[in-house]
């Protein structure tokens, strides 16, 4: 808070720091501040569910732009656009320009960076127990917990259809991308655009487990797939990609699939998730919105 108020005062600008009560309570200071009628620009302090948060409140919002200060475990979020750094430095923050960017609309609420299903969301419910072991940062948890749940029998039977046509098959991952990073660090949609309209969507079947580990390490450099949407070989036997406006998903067997949007987890037996465009102002520090691929279409 220190750092806040004075970074505040080298600004000339008068800050309004709110401290987080409860679950929800970063939602209802947003819905507070849409209400005042002024623009008002919003600074989640803390983790990616404090930013999921205040997104939900501030989606179709005109008169809110929203800004992260990564204070959380995972920060995925901001790897999108740079380093933790990068947003810890309090003077760029405050003179971060304005871009607008792509949701992730489904029935559980908004997200804007990754809603995934599976065996990624039996992995993000398991991250925190990784975590209290020493040594165990963001994606060395991440990578554990992915190795845990693999281990046990995870698939589903899934009917995919999507404005380019219908699917059917046994799936143990899928990711629905709005963005590129997520869990610790993995970039599933090395090509994703938060203002192009489109998911990215991969969809990974049964790995055989002496393969596993070899195909994680490229997955989380983002070695699947080429600048023109390919998959690559190592992971053709198992992985589908391709890019839509909206998704429906239907669980054919009898477990509910886990599902997480931005790290929020829930069972579903059915999905959906579509593009909500342009929906949300973000904030980025200045030098970010000149270097980042993520926005690449932005101000055109």
């Amino acid at each position: 808070m220190p750092r806040i108020r004075a970074a505040a005062a080298r600004a000339g600008i008068e800050a309004t720091i709110c401290v987080t009560r409860h679950a929800g309570h970063a939602r209802e200071i947003t819905e507070a501040c849409a209400q005042c009628g002024e623009e008002v620009r919003v600074y989640a302090c803390g983790g990616d569910g404090t930013m999921n948060e205040v997104l939900q409140a501030a989606a179709g919002k005109e008169q809110i732009a929203v800004g992260c200060i990564p204070c959380g475990s995972g920060n995925d979020y901001v790897r999108n656009f740079g380093t933790q750094a990068d947003f810890l430095d309090l003077d760029a923050q405050l003179a971060a320009e304005c871009r607008q960017a792509d949701l992730i609309r489904t029935p559980q609420g908004y997200g804007i960076d990754i809603y995934a299903a599976g065996v990624d969301a039996q992995v993000a419910n398991g991250i925190a127990k990784w975590r209290r072991v020493p040594l165990c940062g963001g994606t060395t948890a991440y990578t554990l917990s992915i190795l845990e749940a693999v281990c046990s029998t995870f698939r589903h039977r899934l009917r995919v259809r999507t404005d380019q046509g219908e699917q059917e098959g046994i799936y143990m991952m899928l990711a629905i991308c709005n963005a590129q990073m997520y869990g610790g660090g993995y970039c599933a949609a090395p090509y994703a655009r938060m203002d192009d309209g489109l998911l990215d969507v991969v969809l990974l079947k049964p790995v055989p487990r002496l393969q596993l580990a070899g195909l994680l390490s490229g997955y989380r450099k983002g070695r699947h797939l080429t600048p023109e949407g390919m998959v690559t070989k190592p992971f053709r036997p198992y992985m589908t990609f391709f890019r839509t406006r909206w998704i429906d998903i239907q669980v054919l067997d009898e477990k509910p699939l886990v599902t997480t949007l931005d790290g929020e987890c829930s069972p579903q037996r059915n999905l959906h998730a579509e593009v909500a465009r342009r929906s949300i102002r973000i904030l980025l520090p200045p030098e970010l919105v000149r270097n980042t691929p993520v926005l690449q279409a932005m101000g055109e």
